[in-house]
């Protein structure tokens, strides 16, 4: 007969391992959660901001970064999109994802700086505006 005792039985080191894992792709997750969000609301923000002189005066305008390039927001897009692609696949696959993740935020980095000195837009607004 076995006896009971309120003392829990030792843990085995397997645990740890599996509990690390789990964790570390919650904080993987969430940063490229909170990184996406941050390139969709950047997109929406005012880019470049000047003044066009037109026959009643000068004229001020404003561009948002969405008018500059659209790729930022798109790869947003698809950084939630691979982000949701993790709980669909394991291994090698999950390798893949992590990949794709890596790569759209890689170029929604690199669109957004070269955007940042574009004035492109804003010269094409200044031409709508003065006719």
């Amino acid at each position: 007969m076995e006896y009971v005792t309120a003392v829990p039985h030792p843990r085995t080191e397997a645990a740890a391992p599996a509990r690390s894992g789990r964790r570390s792709l919650a904080v993987a997750l969430l940063c490229g959660a909170l990184g996406a969000a941050v390139a969709l609301l950047a997109s929406r923000q005012r880019w470049a901001e000047g003044t066009a002189t037109v026959a009643g005066g000068a004229f001020p305008l404003t561009v948002k970064g969405s008018d500059v390039t659209g790729v930022p927001a798109a790869l947003a897009i698809v950084g939630l999109a691979a982000l949701v692609a993790v709980f669909a696949v394991r291994r090698s696959g999950r390798l893949l994802v992590s990949a794709l993740l890596a790569l759209s935020g890689a170029g929604t980095i690199a669109a957004a700086v070269s955007g940042a000195s574009d004035s492109g837009s804003l010269d094409s607004k200044a031409a709508q505006v003065s006719g």
